[in-house]
Formats: structure tokens, C-alpha cells, sequence
């Protein structure tokens, strides 16, 4: 039983990471938990906390200062503390955990579809199901030149006919991505 129970608090660790937080990457006000072990236990309790991404993009953690959390997902910025941790000599093999409160993050698309709208972004999320989340493609759009702007740039175009043929190049979509369907 105790075996049973040691797995099932496991994957509630792991089930955020496995299903999209981990490639989610933090952004100003976003909120995290944040847990240590690898030391002595009176240690750990006390950073067990809670940090919100400043508008400068970074978090500031007792005895190591100020880490830039922006930009970073969750498994990059426990790498970043535990680093920082050991570097300045305060624990010798810590472990960060950081699990992301849940967040909601979209993917916008535009143009030629049915119902152009902000989709709620989950990690299944592919060029082709968001088009079929808003309805397919407008009376007026061949599905040619589709745009992915990534970060404010063009992270490619695609053509939905070669997408159909080979599925292999429907690409994830990430959170914050625009979707512009020519009309």
C-alpha cells in the first residue's frame, strides 16, 4: 500500500510536467510554487514558497538573490537555482522543484476561418486542430501561406493540402502563438 501511494504522489508531481507545463514558459505575473529537498529536512520546509514573476521578468529567492524566471520553462529554472545554490556554496546537491500554478495561455487565429478566435492552449494543440476549433477554413481561403508568428516572428508558413498528406508536419502550437489564415 505505502508502495501505491509512494506512486500516486509521484505522478501528481510529474502529470503537470508530462502534459504541458513543462513547455510553458513563465511570464511576468505568473505564479510558481517552489520546493527543495537533498538537505536536511529543517532546511527544505523552510523554502517551500511561493513566487510571482516580477515586471522585470525575475524572481528574488532567499540566499541566492535574484534569478530571471521570464523566457525560462519549469525544468530550465530548476536547473538555474539548483546551479546558483551550489555555486555559492549553500547546499552541495539540492533539488528544486517548481510546479506552475495553473495558468491559462491562448493561441490566437485570425483570418480565413469560420469563427476566428483565442483558443485555450493545451499541449496537444496542432496547426490542424486549431483551424478545426474554429470551424475550418472561410469560404474564401485555400488554406495556402498559413502563417505561425512565434514571439514576433514568422515561424513558418504552411499549406494545409501538405499537412493533411503527411501529418507529420502539423506543428504544435505554443502558448502565445498567432495563427494568420490568408482569406
Amino acid at each position: 500500500m505505502r508502495r501505491f501511494l509512494t506512486l500516486i504522489a509521484l505522478l501528481a508531481i510529474l502529470t503537470p510536467r508530462l502534459f504541458g507545463e513543462a513547455f510553458a514558459t513563465l511570464r511576468t505575473g505568473d505564479m510558481f510554487d517552489m520546493r527543495l529537498s537533498g538537505m536536511p529536512s529543517e532546511y527544505a520546509a523552510e523554502f517551500s514558497l511561493q513566487f510571482t514573476v516580477g515586471q522585470d521578468g525575475t524572481v528574488n529567492v532567499p540566499l541566492i538573490g535574484e534569478i530571471k524566471a521570464a523566457g525560462l520553462t519549469a525544468t530550465q529554472l530548476e536547473r538555474t537555482m539548483q546551479n546558483r545554490f551550489m555555486a555559492e556554496k549553500i547546499f552541495t546537491r539540492p533539488t528544486v522543484i517548481i510546479n506552475i500554478a495553473a495558468v491559462a495561455r491562448y493561441v490566437s487565429i485570425s483570418g480565413g476561418v469560420k469563427a476566428p478566435q483565442r483558443l485555450q492552449w493545451n499541449p496537444d494543440l496542432t496547426l490542424s486542430s486549431a483551424v478545426g476549433n474554429c470551424g475550418g477554413f472561410g469560404d474564401f481561403s485555400s488554406g495556402k501561406g498559413i502563417r505561425i508568428i512565434r514571439e514576433a516572428k514568422v515561424f513558418g508558413l504552411f499549406n494545409f493540402k501538405e499537412i493533411q498528406k503527411d501529418p507529420a508536419k502539423d506543428p504544435r502550437l505554443l502558448p502565445g502563438d498567432q495563427v494568420v489564415v490568408p482569406e
